[in-house]
């Protein structure tokens, strides 16, 4: 029988020789998951460490810092916002030390549960800049790789498989909100896609309700005619806006527009009223807390800021 090695470990569970190695020796750098699978196999296949094989072994430092592996998943679009999330995230896993690497998921892969190239020859972590199905995800996360998530779904039964780095959507569409009834709006409506499972869109639907609620005012399901609308991402206020304009009807003279995101790729004029979210940032986050998760359980919310622009404001601001 041959010898078990580090090395032989590491092929045999698709991982790097540094990962079973930091896992071997209990390190909280590897997600617990992939420690306890590491040294259940170990222990199954009578791993014994030896002499000769701890002097292979790279330095601390270097283990220390890391040398993980992590693939990005993304959808086909081309979207600029989803570039700056992997940007962050790939210029924050460089200066620690990970791999990164980017895989294109299209939906006849989600549909028939059709796995990346790649994902088996040693990745550590998944990260998913755009939503995946619950299906697709899981069958990665019985695989022992850690899932994080920069949105996860309203309604779903049990946990979702992986940690998620969201920015707060709730209290930025409160501000936006009160900026508008400060105007002296109130007849002002909420656009999103038809049926949004996402969290977040859920969230600031929510913030909206609160703030006009808040207010005295009880949003209309139906509005013919709103004095403002506020929308769930930069792409519907893009859109709602270029139809009101098709339509002969004038931004922000007679309608408001808000957006969120802050996406100034192609950005209409006047730029929309909008919630600064920095994406690079975000995707810098997600790396963080892939490394550092277990010593930060209680990490802090993303920070976010409400930007003023002029396509909202229908007359001058105190």
């Amino acid at each position: 029988m041959a010898k078990v090695t580090i090395q032989s470990i590491a092929k045999d569970l698709g991982l790097s020789r540094n990962t079973v190695s930091m896992a071997l020796k209990g390190n909280d750098l590897v997600a617990q998951r992939t420690r306890e699978m590491v040294l259940r196999y170990a222990q199954q296949r009578g791993y014994v460490a030896s002499s000769g094989e701890e002097g292979e072994r790279q330095p601390p430092e270097r283990e220390e810092a890391g040398d993980h592996r992590i693939m990005i998943l993304r959808k086909p679009d081309v979207a600029v916002y989803w570039d700056k999330v992997i940007n962050g995230i790939s210029e924050e896993a460089s200066r620690n030390h990970c791999q990164t690497q980017v895989a294109v998921v299209t939906q006849e892969d989600e549909d028939v549960l059709r796995l990346p190239p790649g994902l088996e020859d040693g990745i550590e972590a998944v990260f998913c800049v755009k939503m995946m199905n619950i299906d697709y995800i899981s069958v990665i996360e019985r695989r022992g790789i850690q899932i994080f998530l920069l949105d996860t779904y309203k309604d779903v039964d049990g946990e979702m498989p992986g940690d998620v780095v969201k920015i707060d959507s709730f209290r930025p569409v409160v501000k936006l909100v009160r900026h508008l009834i400060d105007q002296g709006m109130g007849r002002i409506g909420f656009l999103n896609e038809s049926s949004s499972i996402y969290e977040t869109m859920h969230d600031r639907f929510d913030g909206y309700l609160y703030a006009m609620r808040q207010a005295g005012i009880e949003p209309v399901p139906e509005l013919v005619m709103p004095d403002a609308v506020v929308c769930g991402n930069y792409e519907i206020a893009k859109f709602l806006t270029q139809t009101l304009r098709g339509r002969g009807i004038r931004v922000p003279e007679e309608v408001a527009v808000t957006g969120f995101d802050n996406d100034e790729e192609g950005m209409l004029d006047p730029f929309f009223t909008t919630v600064n979210v920095d994406a690079k940032w975000l995707g810098k986050r997600m790396v963080q807390c892939f490394l550092w998760r277990l010593g930060h359980p209680e990490a802090p919310f993303e920070k976010i800021d409400v930007i003023i622009r002029k396509s909202s404001v229908k007359r001058v601001l105190d």
